[in-house]
């Protein structure tokens, strides 16, 4: 099988390429978006074999390479590179499953990839520019349909219903364009139904079901513990042994300083990793002397509201900050992300992940630095 997909796609050279590439130079990262800097994105794009964009410079943001978008979605995700934020100017490094993943076979390699994309990676995002809607609810329709062998012309109409993904799966060596038509290749015909009958993409995909408000540990269980990725489709990748794990975070003991900015005046806590996301939203409240008597969100990507969030919420909606040890979220020093307070004033503070201190934990959070005033919650 590994045979028949090399004979489509490219994408294993490729992608070793890039990823030895980030590897052995100091790459930044945008600041804002956190994407590859330009002059690196021209030079990555010289060395693919697969899709290189012609024009381009320097200032061609990432989502038009569409070949290097997905590479740098499937390294973040699949935990093979990561951003540094340990310093001011954020740099991709290796992250723990970079030595995991060179020793995996070509099979293994290329399921995991397959495994990444279909679970881990955020759809929504690899859509960029977002046209439709409801793209994740509709991608399934044209395997369906390709399965059935009805005729799909790659037009305008096309473009807008998938975007980018036309060349995604062309990648991953699942379809390819023919005289304009769309059609499954030999390997895609046997791995896309096992995909939609094993790994129903709005049943598994964990971006997706955070946005929807389903926490990540239920399936995060089941894929570590229960049902591996890779089960499915040893029939027909008959040499595998397996890929790389996957793991709960496990639990650590320790301190955790946060530095909690609003506007100028900020506060330094610190709290055990045992302690939950309502405990630090109390110190919070403590810190910036707030009254503690309105609902309030943790979004763990940086971004306000990028989801459901962590929070004191209605009953079905989003995640009960109560209970999410924050041990369990694999926080990393110069890590960020945003707590808002109160929906209708917005209250945004930033927060960022100063240090981890081994050892014993303490029994109650602390203020141990501040700057500044707070400002009066209510100004009237």
């Amino acid at each position: 099988m590994i045979n028949e997909i090399k004979k489509k796609t490219k994408i294993l050279a490729d992608f070793e390429k890039f990823i030895e590439y980030l590897n052995s130079n100091q790459v930044r990262v945008t600041k804002t978006q956190e994407f590859i800097n330009g002059g690196t994105l021209v030079e990555l794009n010289e060395i693919m074999e697969t899709d290189q964009l012609a024009d381009c410079h320097n200032r061609t943001p990432q989502y038009k390479f569409p070949l290097l978008n997905l590479f740098y979605h499937f390294a973040l995700a699949g935990k093979i590179l990561k951003i540094d934020y340990s310093r001011s100017t954020k740099y991709l490094i290796e992250a723990k499953n970079f030595e995991l993943y060179q020793n995996l076979s070509e099979s293994e390699k290329y399921l995991y990839l397959l495994e990444t994309f279909w679970l881990d990676c955020d759809w929504e995002e690899l859509q960029v520019p977002k046209k439709n809607e409801r793209f994740e609810h509709e991608s399934e329709n044209f395997f369906n349909k390709l399965l059935e062998n009805r005729k799909i012309i790659v037009n305008d109409k096309l473009e807008y219903h998938l975007g980018a993904f036309i060349n995604y799966f062309t990648y991953l060596g699942l379809w390819e364009v023919d005289f304009l038509k769309l059609k499954l290749t030999a390997p895609g015909k046997k791995i896309i139904p096992i995909l939609l009958n094993n790994w129903p993409f709005a049943e598994v995909n964990l971006p997706y079901l955070r946005k929807l408000g389903v926490d990540t540990g239920i399936y995060g269980k089941r894929m570590a513990f229960e049902d591996p990725f890779w089960f499915a489709l040893q029939d027909i990748f008959s040499e595998i042994r397996g890929t790389i794990p996957r793991v709960e975070y496990r639990k650590i003991e320790g301190n955790y300083i946060f530095k909690i900015k609003l506007g100028k005046v900020w506060r330094k806590v610190k709290i055990a990793a045992s302690a939950t996301l309502e405990d630090l939203h109390l110190i919070i409240q403590q810190a910036f002397k707030f009254d503690n008597d309105h609902l309030y969100s943790f979004f763990m990507s940086n971004k306000a509201w990028d989801g459901p969030g962590y929070g004191r919420l209605e009953e079905g909606m989003g995640f009960t900050a109560a209970e999410k040890k924050l041990f369990e979220l694999g926080l990393e020093a110069g890590q960020k992300f945003i707590y808002i307070f109160d929906y209708g004033t917005e209250w945004e503070f930033k927060i960022k992940v100063e240090k981890f201190i081994e050892g014993e934990e303490i029994s109650e959070a602390l203020i141990i630095d501040s700057k500044g005033e707070s400002p009066e919650q209510y100004g009237f």
